[in-house]
């Protein structure tokens, strides 16, 4: 039996973020703004961070830097109750970081430095300790040069071998991302990437020729998370549906996507059908983008399911 819920493996980042920024002042002007923000983000420490917050309990794989911005990182993940003895650190680059200046609409254009997210991989010697989870959740294939391509691939295979489910995102995708990702399909069990990702990935346009072109190649459930026009599902059995997202005032869409993985991953150690994983999942993605940053006002599992049964859902 293992003793994690879930092991998040890969990018971890420190996101700086304020709001409301309306333009950048020029030369050496100021602009005054309501909220500033250091919080845990990227596709696997704000998945993971979100699991936690929902009561799993949760293990990060992932590597930082020696500095002040690593420090932060590790006790911040600490304090949410993750488990971080597989959090290495790097003292030949600076901690991923990346500052976001977040419009009064919620977009987030992002200054980015890649930093350790370039150095991090997980060492076949340490594979029993980071597949020590019933769920592995793999985030950041694209940025993460050292990991990406074949140490991933083994990576996954061993979780398989393991019989671990497995959850995938990644980010900024390209068309180039494509050849990264399809070595690995066949070993994703809920593959969850953004609509725009997967368009790119696949050069198709609608979500169910994208989910379809998936499948195709391995994947067994795909689920494309869509921002305000919801989630298109299609599950390994049974048939595609789509959900509606919630009608809320966005503050932030930082850490969305992250978000409703982690509801997805929640669902799943629970046991849950898949459509009931996606209506909890869009529950923690709306309760995220109504705050600043990754776990914006998620609170809770049980505020959650509140959420998930009393907010209104758009049409």
């Amino acid at each position: 039996m293992p003793n994690f819920d879930v092991s998040s493996v890969g990018f971890a980042v420190l996101d700086i973020l304020g709001r409301p920024v309306i333009g950048i002042p020029e030369g050496g002007r100021a602009a005054y703004i309501d909220e500033i923000r250091m919080t845990v983000a990227g596709t696997a420490g704000a998945t993971g961070m979100d699991c936690a917050i929902l009561g799993l309990r949760t293990q990060i794989v992932t590597t930082v830097g020696t500095d002040e911005l690593g420090d932060f990182l590790v006790s911040k993940m600490q304090s949410y109750g993750m488990n971080t003895a597989m959090v290495g650190r790097d003292g030949s680059v600076q901690t991923s970081a990346t500052i976001l200046p977040v419009r009064p609409n919620g977009e987030r254009p992002a200054l980015h430095v890649p930093g350790t997210a370039a150095t991090f991989t997980v060492a076949p010697q340490d594979y029993d300790k980071a597949l020590d989870a019933s769920v592995i959740h793999i985030g950041g294939t694209g940025l993460l040069k050292t990991f990406d391509g074949e140490p991933t691939l083994a990576f996954i295979k061993a979780a398989k071998d393991a019989g671990r489910i497995t959850t995938f995102d990644l980010i900024q995708a390209t068309p180039e991302t494509t050849a990264l990702v399809e070595p690995l399909l066949p070993y994703i069990d809920y593959f969850i990437p953004s609509i725009e990702e997967a368009q790119e990935m696949s050069g198709l346009t609608k979500p169910e020729d994208i989910a379809q072109w998936f499948m195709s190649r391995g994947v067994k459930n795909t689920i494309l998370t869509m921002g305000g026009d919801g989630v298109y599902v299609h599950p390994a059995e049974g048939d595609p549906f789509t959900l509606p997202a919630h009608e809320i005032d966005v503050v932030d869409t930082t850490g969305c996507g992250d978000s409703f993985t982690a509801g997805i991953i929640v669902g799943l150690v629970k046991g849950w059908p898949l459509e009931e994983c996606a209506r909890f999942a869009s529950a923690v993605a709306a309760r995220v983008a109504m705050g600043l940053g990754s776990d914006g006002k998620l609170t809770s599992f049980d505020d959650t399911v509140e959420a998930m049964n009393t907010l209104p859902r758009k049409g």
